[in-house]
């Protein structure tokens, strides 16, 4: 059984800090559990590119307005509530 807590993970090596946003990375590959589970704070006003070459993944959005757009140029409003699935 693995039981980890935020406040433990976030002292830890775990905590991921870039200049766009910071992720504290609860599940990992090396738990064995075939999908990770993260914990992401974007920062406000920034823009970030992300390039998923080898994985899917799903957001959930907890707090804060924003905005994702995908390749082709399509757009997404982003607000507490929506979960959105990179799937393709």
């Amino acid at each position: 059984m693995i039981v980890r807590t935020l406040e433990e993970c976030r002292q830890s090596e775990r905590r991921v800090v870039a200049k766009t946003w910071e992720s504290v990375r609860m599940l990992l590959k090396d738990d064995k559990m075939g999908f990770s589970f993260h914990i992401t704070n974007i920062y406000q006003g920034t823009e970030t590119h992300i390039h998923y070459k080898n994985h899917l993944e799903s957001v959930y959005c907890v707090s804060g307005e924003g905005e994702i757009e995908v390749v082709g140029g399509e757009t997404y409003p982003i607000k507490p509530g929506t979960l959105y699935i990179l799937d393709k």
